[in-house]
């Protein structure tokens, strides 16, 4: 239904130009983003308390202020590499920075910032897929506005806090930017994926480890049915509100919503000991332990095995030559607990510096080196 309304307007359009009437006049950029304005507002159930701030930046503008925003995260996705290097998500040698800026230098097409409160776009073009992601960055200033969204989400890249946080964040707009997708013509939602499909062409994404694009991209994916699932639940936009006043605390409240809503902590894990220089530690959580035992393929779901995942702890160092991690892993339940081992060790069982045994009954270790 939709494809044929979105030809019968083109074929509409044509033959008021036959006609010598004239057509519908095109909008301006900032005319187009009130539009989209509107529709967000309704959407979300709020309205913006000032107008949104969006600024149009040509495409060399628009590339050196995305390449700005990347430096700053540097430090912390460098820290990450030997996570990266030892679980074999990336080769022995290769820098997970350079990996990262590759990803995302050239396929961003707007962000919002909520340091400056600006929303900046990538062009002026308003081609479908831009106003999707327009859809998606506003309903951030919209949250930001109303709400205020945290900018400290955890010190680290890998930090189960943040992943958990921007599955609420990430959910709320990219619901909204979904709703957005679906109120298109069918002709349009065709040119929207086409030209995701440009912006993913580039050759140099086939070097990004999966599990990068993995990590980075689940949030979004689990977000929307995060937030559709706590919405039907305690309703729009009381239930949108909660997720953003209240993140998830882990990774497995943001992958069972009746966790989520039941704030059911974690246990505390004391962080395993190190065997060379420590890099960094912290919890490792249930999606990055679901994205070990997929080899970095995981997206929406947590694999089976990990549910009664109940806390955890982790820790990398390096020695010579070599990066380690070392992931300690308690389960609900001893049954549970003896699952998980068995998953690890098959996962071991391929790789010539791994061993999993168990500390205790509910606990399970892992300790991994590449070099």
């Amino acid at each position: 239904m939709r494809a044929r309304a979105g030809w019968l307007c083109a074929a509409l359009v044509a033959v008021a130009v036959a006609a010598g009437c004239t057509p519908p006049p095109t909008l301006t950029p900032e005319q187009q983003t009130a539009q989209i304005t509107a529709f967000v507002e309704q959407v979300r159930g709020h309205r913006f308390t000032t107008p949104p701030d969006v600024e149009f930046l040509d495409d060399a503008a628009f590339r050196a202020d995305v390449l700005a925003q990347l430096a700053a995260a540097e430090p912390e996705v460098q820290k990450a590499e030997a996570a990266f290097h030892a679980t074999g998500w990336l080769a022995p040698g290769d820098s997970l920075w350079a990996k990262y800026q590759i990803a995302f230098g050239g396929a961003v097409v707007g962000y919002y910032d909520p340091s400056t409160k600006v929303l900046k776009v990538r062009g002026t073009a308003m081609t479908p897929y831009r106003r999707e992601v327009i859809a998606h960055e506003l309903t951030h200033a919209l949250d930001d506005q109303i709400l205020g969204l945290d900018e400290e989400l955890g010190d680290t890249f890998l930090s189960e806090e943040r992943f958990s946080a921007l599955v609420a964040i990430e959910g709320s707009a990219s619901r909204v930017q979904q709703a957005y997708y679906n109120s298109m013509t069918g002709v349009e939602q065709v040119q929207d994926l086409q030209e995701q499909l440009e912006l993913g062409s580039d050759p140099a994404l086939f070097t990004v480890p999966v599990a990068l694009l993995a990590f980075t991209q689940a949030p979004y994916l689990r977000g929307a049915t995060f937030s559709a699932e706590v919405a039907a639940l305690l309703g729009v936009p009381a239930g949108i509100d909660e997720t953003l006043t209240r993140y998830p605390a882990t990774a497995e409240q943001a992958f069972d919503t009746q966790k989520y809503l039941a704030d059911e902590a974690a246990a505390a894990v004391p962080v395993p000991p190190a065997e060379g220089t420590v890099v960094e530690s912290g919890t490792w959580g249930q999606y990055l332990l679901t994205l070990l035992l997929r080899n970095g393929a995981a997206l929406d779901q947590v694999d089976p095995v990990t549910v009664g995942w109940a806390g955890d702890a982790y820790v990398t160092w390096e020695d010579g030559s070599q990066d380690c991690l070392r992931l300690d892993t308690r389960m609900d339940t001893a049954a549970q607990a003896d699952g998980l081992r068995t998953s690890l060790q098959a996962w071991a069982s391929t790789r010539p510096a791994a061993s999993v045994s168990a500390l205790d009954p509910s606990t399970v270790r892992v300790t991994t080196c590449v070099g």
